[in-house]
C-alpha cells in the first residue's frame, strides 16, 4: 500500500479533500450538540474504537461508540471549533491525522463558555461507500515541564 501525502493531487487525494470537508462540518454540527453528521462518518462495524476527549472508557464496536457520540454531542451548545494539523498520511485504503482541536462552547448547563484544546489521532478507511472512520482517540492539552 503506498502511501500519499495529503497535498498529492489526483483521485485519492479528491476523495479525501472531499471526505475532510465533510468531516469539518460535522465536527462543527457535533459541537453544537448535533451528532448525527459525525456519526454518519463512521464505519458502522464491530471493530470500530473511539477514546474520547472528555474521558472514561474506551468504546469498542459500533453500538458503543454511536452510544458515546449520542451521550456527548448534547452537552456542547452554541460550539466554534477549529484545528492545528501536524500530520496526515492518505494511502489507497488507510489514513491517519494527527492534530490539535480548539473547542469552544457552552457546557452543560453552563452560562460561560469553556474551552478546550485537545490532541487527536484518528485512523481512517476506504470503504465501498468512501473514507469512514474507524479510530479516535481524543485527550485534553496538557503542559509538561521539562525536567531541570
Amino acid at each position: 500500500m503506498a502511501e500519499l501525502d495529503a497535498t498529492t493531487t489526483g483521485q485519492n487525494n479528491s476523495d479525501w479533500d472531499h471526505f475532510i470537508t465533510k468531516l469539518e462540518a460535522a465536527e462543527l454540527e457535533f459541537v453544537q450538540g448535533r451528532p448525527e453528521d459525525f456519526k454518519s462518518l463512521w464505519s458502522h462495524t464491530d471493530d470500530v474504537t473511539l477514546s474520547g476527549g472528555l474521558g472514561g472508557d474506551i468504546e469498542v464496536g459500533w453500538t458503543n461508540v454511536a452510544a458515546r457520540l449520542d451521550r456527548v454531542s448534547p452537552k456542547y451548545a452554541e460550539g466554534r471549533r477549529s484545528r492545528q494539523e501536524f500530520s496526515c498520511h492518505v494511502g489507497s485504503d488507510f489514513a491517519y491525522l494527527v492534530q490539535k482541536e480548539f473547542i469552544e462552547a457552552r457546557m452543560g448547563a453552563q452560562v460561560e463558555r469553556s474551552k478546550d484544546e485537545l490532541r487527536v489521532t484518528m485512523i481512517f478507511r476506504r470503504r465501498s461507500d468512501g473514507w469512514r472512520i474507524v479510530h479516535r482517540h481524543a485527550d485534553s492539552q496538557i503542559s509538561v515541564s521539562e525536567p531541570q
